[in-house]
């Protein structure tokens, strides 16, 4: 099964938003984030929602 993995998205919706739709593009289904999620970013919460909406499991890194 193909996984993608994330990370270093400090807040940034519009990329996540981005990167999201050409993971859905190439119909992977599990995604993985190994931390640095909202720190430092426009859309912090608005990021860490929309990981809760897709079931992303998410490990905290430095910045978070």
């Amino acid at each position: 099964m193909p996984v993608a993995i994330i990370s270093d998205i400090h807040g940034n919706l519009f990329a996540l938003d981005a990167v999201l739709a050409a993971i859905e593009s190439r119909k992977i289904k599990q995604i993985i984030c190994p931390g640095d999620v909202a720190a430092t970013g426009p859309q912090p919460r608005e990021v860490i929602a929309r990981l809760k909406q897709i079931g992303c499991p998410v490990v905290m890194e430095n910045t978070d």
